[in-house]
């Protein structure tokens, strides 16, 4: 008589076993996971972290990434921007909106802050002058470079957000401590009180204009727009 055929099976029935009991665990382990609610919370968290490493975030612009509902009025005054200075709507959008939020915070005209940043800069938020001033509002970073300390040092000044907050902070002390907005503006190009300069009828002229474009009326406008910073 022939002897059965003895079949080797791949994997021990002691190996099966242990495996049984490993994926019975694992189903236990996941079910008092789902269960409970911090387990639900752990299993959420490894999600996202999952998730952020195959997704990593995208890097961010030059400009602050704010929501973009202006009111009509801000609208009208971020147009009236970009066809002046020819600069993209979505970059003047976005500094319009900040220029209001930081104008309200330190109660200034959100109209008298646009109108420095047009004449000292053009809405280029990488601007630099032949003196080393630096970004939208032209800002001094040897003379103001205090005022940097934690929001990121100098290094910040061409950040459009940080440099709209210094400059809108230092021209509230110039009108604190002039009582003037022309005073204000003199002593914020650097000039001496009481010098003779443009600088101030310029800066209110283009507010004028800005002011009737938000409200939608049309003022002649019989300066051409800046070039280059002050």
């Amino acid at each position: 008589m022939t002897s059965p055929i003895a079949f080797d099976l791949p994997y021990p029935r002691q190996a099966l076993s242990q495996r049984a009991v490993v994926a019975v665990v694992a189903a236990l382990v996941l079910a008092s996971t789902l269960l409970t609610p911090a387990g639900r919370e752990r299993l959420i968290g490894w999600v996202a972290v999952a998730e952020s490493v195959s997704n990593p975030p995208r890097p961010e612009s030059v400009f602050v990434s704010l929501p973009t509902a202006l009111t009509p009025e801000q609208a009208r005054t971020a147009r009236w921007i970009a066809k002046r200075h020819r600069v993209a709507l979505a970059a003047t959008s976005q500094i319009v909106q900040v220029a209001f939020e930081v104008a309200s915070s330190r109660r200034l005209d959100p109209y008298l802050v646009l109108a420095v940043i047009s004449v000292e800069s053009g809405f280029n938020p990488l601007a630099e002058s032949h003196v080393g001033a630096k970004g939208l509002m032209q800002i001094m970073p040897q003379a103001h470079g205090n005022r940097f300390q934690g929001v990121g040092g100098v290094n910040a000044a061409l950040d459009p957000f940080t440099n709209i907050q210094v400059g809108a902070d230092i021209l509230r002390e110039y009108i604190d401590r002039f009582r003037s907005v022309d005073a204000a503006l003199v002593a914020y190009v650097g000039a001496a009180p009481g010098s003779a300069t443009e600088y101030p009828a310029r800066v209110m002229r283009i507010r004028e204009r800005m002011f009737a474009a938000a409200m939608g009326r049309v003022l002649a406008d019989a300066e051409t727009p800046s070039a280059s910073p002050s």
